[in-house]
C-alpha cells in the first residue's frame, strides 16, 4: 500500500494569548514535541492514536478530507493543554490524505478543523506549527522578520536555554469555552479588557523572560487562571524565576501548560520533580510541517 508519513511541532504562546483573538500581536514559538501522522492507501477504513481522546477530532478531520478507504496511524508527543496538539492532529492529518493539494487548500481545510474544535480559532496555532519557528502573529497577517522589534525578540527567545514546560493539569473546559467566557467578560466590560488586551499585544511586540510576570498577572485579570496553576508559579516566583499560562487557560482545575524560565533551570526540575509535577524540557523555534 502506498503510505505517506506527515510529522508536526507543537507550539507555545510566549505572549498574546487570548488579546490575538481580538486582533492584538502574539508571539508564537514551535516546539520539539511532534505529533507523527502515517497514512497507507486502501485496506480498511480504521484510524488508530496513541491518545484515545483525539478521536472525536480525528475522526471529524478525515471526514472533511476523504470517504476513501485508508489506515491512519497517529502518534503525538505534544503535550495536553497550550501546546497545539489539536492544530498539529489537524495539520498532520490534512497534510496526509490531501498531499496532493495545493496548500491554500489544506489551510482552509485545517482552519474549518480548529474552528469546529474550538468554536473560533485565531489562526495562531495552525500557521506556527505549520511554519514552525518563531514568529510575531496578528489575525489576518502574519508580520515579518523586518518588523520593527522582532529581530531582538528572536534573539531573546534563541538565547533561552533555561526554560522548560510544567503541566499544571490538563484543564476541565475546553479552549472554545475558554475563548467563549472571555469574549462575554470582554461585552460586559469592553474598555477594562481593551487595555488589559492592548497591554498584552506590546508584551508580544517587546518581549522578554523580564515580562513574564506582568504577563501572567494580566492572564490572572482575566479569569483564565485556575488556583492549581497559580500556585505552582508562585512556587516558581518564590525560587527567582517567573512563569505564565501559555495556551487557553482553566479555572475548574488545571490550567494547562506554564512556560517558566529560571536562569538555572536546575532550580525548576527540582521543583517539578520534589512536587510530582509533570514537566518537559523543550527546544523553541524548530522546523514545521514536513514530509518524511
Amino acid at each position: 500500500m502506498e503510505k505517506t508519513v506527515v510529522s508536526v511541532p507543537g507550539k507555545i504562546i510566549l505572549a498574546g494569548e487570548h488579546a490575538v483573538v481580538y486582533g492584538y500581536p502574539a508571539v508564537v514559538a514551535s516546539i520539539d514535541k511532534r505529533l507523527r501522522v502515517e497514512l497507507k492507501m486502501g485496506g480498511n477504513k480504521q484510524i488508530i492514536l496513541s491518545k484515545e481522546k483525539d478521536l472525536r477530532l480525528a475522526k471529524f478531520i478525515v471526514r472533511e478530507c476523504s470517504d476513501l478507504p485508508f489506515e491512519l496511524r497517529i502518534d503525538s508527543e505534544i503535550p495536553i493543554g497550550g501546546c497545539g496538539s489539536s492544530a498539529a492532529l489537524a495539520t498532520g492529518i490534512v497534510w496526509a490524505i490531501l498531499k496532493e493539494e495545493p496548500e491554500e487548500v489544506k489551510n482552509m481545510v485545517v482552519k474549518k478543523c480548529e474552528d469546529w474544535q474550538h468554536g473560533k480559532s485565531s489562526g495562531v496555532d495552525q500557521a506556527i506549527v505549520r511554519e514552525g519557528g518563531v514568529r510575531l502573529f496578528s489575525q489576518g497577517s502574519e508580520l515579518g522578520p523586518t518588523q520593527v522589534g522582532l529581530a531582538r525578540v528572536l534573539a531573546e527567545v534563541r538565547n533561552l536555554r533555561a526554560l522548560i514546560l510544567i503541566d499544571s493539569g490538563r484543564p476541565r473546559e475546553s479552549t472554545g469555552e475558554m475563548v467563549k467566557q472571555v469574549a462575554e467578560r470582554f461585552q460586559k466590560n469592553n474598555l477594562r479588557f481593551k487595555k488589559i488586551f492592548k497591554r498584552m499585544g506590546e508584551i508580544a511586540e517587546n518581549w522578554s523572560v523580564d515580562l513574564i510576570q506582568e504577563n501572567q498577572r494580566l492572564l490572572e485579570k482575566i479569569r483564565v487562571v485556575g488556583k492549581r496553576a497559580k500556585k505552582i508559579i508562585r512556587e516558581i516566583e518564590k525560587i527567582g524565576g517567573v512563569g505564565k499560562v501559555c495556551g487557553a487557560g482553566g479555572v475548574i482545575k488545571g490550567s494547562g501548560i506554564i512556560l517558566a524560565y529560571l536562569k538555572n533551570s536546575e532550580g525548576l526540575i527540582k521543583l517539578a520533580t520534589t512536587n510530582k509535577y509533570p514537566y518537559y524540557q523543550v527546544k523553541l523555534g524548530v522546523e514545521g510541517v514536513f514530509y518524511e
